[in-house]
């Protein structure tokens, strides 16, 4: 834990002080020095609180070192490996490849797509229509 408990007391009698001089000017004396008391308790209370969450936060519990192997096997999968392999050549072999059509021979130039049909809108074929609803509906 953070501190000691001269920490505690002292938060403890700031707080009792606090309501003291707050409480005098509206309260009688006997009720006054209660409700001090009970401003002691809690603000000492909170301070214990506070020490401990500190102390937790400062010092997190050290791993131990785990050298057994039957628990290793327990423990696979719980970390996350962000390193990706070197694929580069594999890529680049696969640029060439685009380039190459894969046939061996590079493409030459632009070559626009060559779509086995296009529909025209302005005049629709029911059937192409009710094929294309089909179609669709089914994926």
């Amino acid at each position: 834990m953070v501190g000691s408990w001269r920490l505690n007391v002292g938060f403890g009698g700031f707080g009792a002080i606090l309501t003291f001089m707050f409480s005098l000017s509206n309260n009688p004396i006997g009720t006054t020095l209660t409700r001090s008391l009970y401003a002691f308790l809690a603000f000492a209370a909170l301070a214990f609180v506070l020490r401990i969450v500190l102390g937790q936060l400062m010092n997190p519990a050290a791993k131990v070192p785990i050298s057994d192997p039957e628990s290793v096997d327990d423990e696979r999968g719980t970390k996350l490996d962000l390193t990706t392999p070197d694929e580069g050549e594999s890529l680049s072999e696969l640029m060439k490849e685009q380039w190459a059509d894969g046939k061996g021979e590079p493409v030459k130039g632009f070559q626009p797509l060559q779509p086995k049909r296009v529909v025209s809108l302005d005049n629709p074929n029911p059937e192409e229509v009710v094929q294309a609803i089909r179609r669709l509906t089914d994926e």
